[in-house]
């Protein structure tokens, strides 16, 4: 895999109406079949799939078709900090997207 992107700010509104901003890593494989996108900075809790699937939504329909190839096989990450500050990784694939 390579890395395209890395801490890519971003900034959407989640399902509650709020504008938010993230950040996002975009790793593709040397073909471009495959890209994993890893998210960070999304509010965790019991939204938080409901919170990656708008973000997820707002770089489909910003960034990412000019990252991307359309028929690219998407795998969605979510990280999540802890409460020392560390980060936590939470996989997270959005049935869409895998």
């Amino acid at each position: 895999m390579q890395l395209l992107r890395q801490a890519h700010p971003f900034e959407y509104r989640d399902h509650r109406g709020v504008d938010r901003l993230s950040t996002v890593d975009v790793w593709t494989n040397p073909s471009g079949e495959r890209a994993v996108l890893v998210l960070r900075g999304l509010p965790h809790g019991d939204d938080a799939e409901a919170q990656a699937r708008r973000a997820l939504l707002a770089l489909t329909h910003g960034c990412l078709p000019y990252l991307l190839r359309p028929d690219v096989r998407l795998h969605v990450l979510v990280l999540r900090p802890q409460a020392e500050g560390t980060v936590k990784a939470r996989a997270l694939v959005l049935p869409l997207s895998a």
